[in-house]
């Protein structure tokens, strides 16, 4: 049990901000000992760049260039072996700002439960300016969502931007 607990710790992907700059740090802890691997990220839809990483000590360090406007970095690893880490195909997301500096962790499932709260607020008629200000904010997120085209979360990020439609047309926006 310990040395689960261990792994789960000392596995993963963070990301930071470099000091006194907009850039990205994205530190890998990988899971199983591999010498390289490459780094796919994207701040907006379908398009993403890569980058070989090589090992330095336990760790890999990328450094990514951030746009200025950048709101949301989407990545995953693919390590030499082919072995895909994608967080079990949701993407690691973060939400950032670079001015003030914010970056914070979300999934899907965190913009699902904004919907359904969204949703909520509508069909009781309670609160709609709030529920309007949820979907602004939905809508916002999923138009620079970064996704794999022709994957599960491409579908899972088109569904949720149906809602988002539907919740809206029933509001008058």
């Amino acid at each position: 049990m310990n040395l689960f607990l261990a792994m789960v710790v000392i596995c993963g992907l963070d990301v930071y901000f470099l000091k006194d700059s907009p850039d990205l740090l994205v530190r890998i802890v990988p899971e199983r000992q591999v010498e390289q691997l490459t780094l796919k990220y994207s701040f907006t839809g379908e398009m993403w760049g890569s980058m070989t990483v090589q090992k330095q000590g336990q760790f890999f360090d990328a450094k990514i260039k951030t746009p200025l406007d950048a709101r949301i970095v989407g990545l995953y690893c693919v390590r030499d072996d082919g072995s895909v880490d994608d967080k079990d195909g949701q993407l690691y997301l973060y939400e950032l700002s670079i001015y003030p500096r914010m970056l914070m962790p979300f999934s899907i499932a965190d913009l699902e439960v904004v919907i359904a709260q969204a949703d909520k607020k509508i069909t009781s008629k309670v609160h709609v300016d709030e529920a309007i200000t949820l979907l602004d904010y939905a809508d916002g997120i999923l138009n620079v969502l970064p996704y794999v085209p022709d994957s599960p979360g491409e579908t899972r990020k088109n569904m949720l931007q149906e809602e988002v439609n539907r919740l809206k047309v029933l509001v008058g926006r």
